[in-house]
């Protein structure tokens, strides 16, 4: 039986079905429940879901005649207790590696671009082909198997060159995990969450920081670089790389002495390509913050801003106003 998970759009249910083309490549099928979005009508949906989990194949082609599915009407009016009465078991062949990926399919649209492609780097590239190459089905895995995969990522393995992961990095994977497998849990697939109190251990973190004679020097050496309003920006007010590209002018009241932090550009790797990323909104709430202008800035502020007057002026139509 196909694996596959619920999905709310346009104020309707829709199940999201884990299907494969004929090379072997994944994609997610959609078909409509019809069920509105709205309080009591989830296991509805859920009874639909597995009707439609059944009724097509992995290739997302129908198997069985639409009139011999269930319709959401008839569902609507069942006891809440008609649900399969064996949903774990009926997964047998759903294998972990299957189901990250179909529960990646699902959360693309849930979060920010840059949790995602974190998300998709982890689960494709690392927890995928492991779990994959040991065929382990996902009502069979257990917290040993779990404790084996973060041991190996912990060690590394000589024999294939791959280098040992550090504990924050093992521990992003253990997340994305526990996550997959709450929805799974919640969604009756699994029994219980087995990632529960497997969080593996982190090295402490001790932070770095310049030295009075290493900041100066640093200031030395980025005076009259481009970079120097910038590196005195995280120096001085200790922004984040993604505050310092995002600044704008706009941000700026230059009559007032002040600055907002408001908005940030990232860039993360994607399937092999490089993206840019900007948003009008910091990496959390308390990021969003004003600050004072400095004298000193105050007047490098002024005289980038008649430097880039004057640049429009001499290049015309060649400037570049990105």
């Amino acid at each position: 039986m196909l694996s596959g998970h619920l999905q709310e759009k346009g104020g309707k249910y829709y199940a999201v079905l884990n299907c494969k083309h004929y090379d072997d490549s994944r994609f997610p099928k959609w078909v409509p429940t019809g069920v509105p979005v709205k309080k009591g009508n989830k296991t509805t949906a859920k009874n639909l879901l597995n009707e439609f989990r059944a009724s097509y194949n992995k290739y997302g082609e129908l198997i069985v005649e639409t009139q011999e599915l269930v319709t959401a009407n008839e569902l609507m009016v069942a006891p809440a207790n008609d649900v399969l009465p064996a949903l774990v078991s009926s997964e047998s062949d759903v294998l972990f590696s299957d189901y990250m990926l179909s529960w990646l399919s699902y959360i693309e649209m849930e979060v920010d671009p840059v949790t995602y492609a974190g998300y998709y780097n982890s689960v494709v590239e690392v927890i995928v082909p492991y779990f994959k190459k040991r065929e382990v089905k996902l009502h069979e895995l257990t917290a040993k198997d779990l404790k084996d995969f973060y041991h190996y990522e912990r060690l590394g393995d000589p024999e294939t060159d791959k280098n040992p992961k550090k504990g924050t990095t093992v521990v992003r994977y253990h997340a994305n995990i526990h996550t997959a497998l709450e929805a799974a849990s919640s969604d009756n697939l699994i029994a219980k969450n087995v990632a529960h109190k497997m969080r593996p251990t982190t090295e402490k973190f001790v932070g770095s920081f310049y030295l009075m004679d290493e900041a100066l020097e640093l200031i030395r050496v980025a005076q009259g670089n481009r970079l120097e309003l910038a590196v005195l920006f995280g120096l001085f007010y200790g922004l984040r790389r993604s505050e310092i590209i995002g600044l704008k002018w706009q941000n700026f009241d230059l009559e007032n002495g002040v600055f907002t932090i408001a908005h940030t550009v990232t860039t993360f790797n994607l399937k092999g390509k490089t993206v840019r990323y900007a948003k009008d909104k910091t990496k959390n709430q308390s990021s969003m913050r004003s600050l004072p202008l400095i004298p000193v800035f105050w007047e490098m502020l002024i005289a980038l801003k008649e430097k880039q007057k004057a640049d429009r002026l001499a290049f015309g139509s060649f400037y570049n106003r990105k």
